[in-house]
């Protein structure tokens, strides 16, 4: 834990500079000193200072090219985020599953772990779980990051909970992590932290991502420039208030319902059957719903006009892509006036517990690494 204090950006007092070349370290891995300075307009003794600080706490490597077909001239020096300076945990719990993963500072998943919960959340599971996964590990571990099912109000605290999820020890699971292991804790809602994570990935070049969360209800998150926006009272994107409870909307409770079943029924292996079969009746549902979407999601365009609209959740890959060939955006598009550029309508690389987990695991390294905002969990 020494090591980590010390080594971190924190620690060091790194700068909004710093903290803003590092971003763009992360999001553009293998970028030479002339590329990072323009487009971050910088000068050369800005980036050099920048670099020489991350060289001292190792978190950055740089590697000369070598010039080939006869070029002349000095190699340009190409410089990524070292990824195994520090590791990061994510944890995420339903009523139903608990997953763990550990991942490096690029978020490559190098332990994963998902289980079944037959009954009553047993806190003691889960913190095994994240003791299996930080043994594991042979570098130094910067946080952990438990993603919730519910609202994080601005001093940290649980604001609102999933109705569905309204049973889980959210509150005694937090303090249990935090009296066992000894290091910081950061939590947010399931949907923001998948949106966030969405936007902050090796490439991902998107400075408005519109992201909704198809799982036990229906969840949104919206980023700009890489970091949420959260809105005065922490509920921005809440595209399920758009959907309402008292009609049909596409998640796991309302498909059971639709299917004339029991919701610990809709395993992922039993999804992937009827869509596979082309079940009539999950057919019927993915057409209706994906339609009923397309007006929340055009008004999202109207509003916020993202480069890209993710849907993730709790369903296997194919019916979600299913689910976003039903999606139109232009329900408030008029006739005569030049429609708004419209977003890519994409699934979301990381789906399911796991994924939301791996989602987790950014929480830390936003916060300590890259200067991003990040709630301490406070266990209430």
């Amino acid at each position: 834990m020494e090591e980590v204090a010390e080594a971190l950006g924190v620690q060091l007092g790194l700068t909004d500079v710093e903290y803003q070349v590092l971003r763009y370290i992360r999001l553009n891995p293998g970028r030479s000193r002339t590329e990072i300075a323009a487009s971050l307009n910088l000068s050369k003794s800005m980036l050099t200072k920048a670099v020489s600080k991350f060289a001292e706490i190792e978190l950055v490597i740089e590697q000369q090219v070598t010039l080939e077909h006869g070029e002349r001239g000095k190699p340009p020096v190409l410089l990524s985020l070292r990824n195994d300076r520090f590791h990061s945990i994510g944890v995420y719990v339903n009523r139903q599953i608990c997953a763990v993963v550990r991942a490096d500072l690029s978020g490559n998943v190098l332990y994963k772990f998902q289980k079944t919960l037959t009954s009553e959340v047993a806190i003691e599971d889960i913190i095994r779980e994240v003791e299996n996964a930080a043994s594991s590990s042979d570098v130094p571990l910067i946080g952990i990051g438990y993603a919730v099912p519910a609202i994080i109000a601005d001093d940290g605290r649980l604001f609102e909970v999933t109705p569905t999820q309204a049973t889980l020890p959210l509150s005694e699971i937090v303090s249990a992590i935090r009296s066992r292991f000894e290091l910081p804790v950061f939590w947010e809602n399931d949907a923001f932290c998948s949106a966030t994570y969405e936007a902050n990935g090796a490439f991902a070049n998107r400075r408005c991502v519109f992201y909704t969360a198809l799982g036990f209800g229906v969840g949104g998150g919206l980023t700009f420039n890489g970091s949420v926006f959260r809105g005065a009272y922490n509920q921005a994107a809440n595209i399920g208030g758009l959907i309402p409870e008292t009609g049909p909307r596409p998640s796991l409770t309302d498909l059971a319902k639709h299917l004339d079943c029991k919701l610990e029924d809709l395993s992922h292996e039993r999804l992937s059957e009827l869509f596979d079969a082309k079940d009539a009746k999950l057919s019927a549902w993915i057409k209706d719903r994906g339609t009923r979407m397309s007006e929340p999601l055009s008004a999202s365009v109207q509003f916020f006009n993202p480069d890209a609209i993710l849907i993730g959740g709790f369903f296997p890959r194919a019916i979600l892509e299913a689910v976003c060939a039903n999606i139109r955006l232009d329900v408030y598009d008029v006739a005569g006036r030049r429609p708004l550029t419209r977003p890519t309508v994409e699934v979301s690389r990381t789906l399911g517990p796991q994924g939301t987990a791996e989602a987790a695991s950014y929480l830390p390294i936003a916060a300590l690494i890259l200067g991003q905002k990040a709630f301490p969990a406070t266990g209430k």
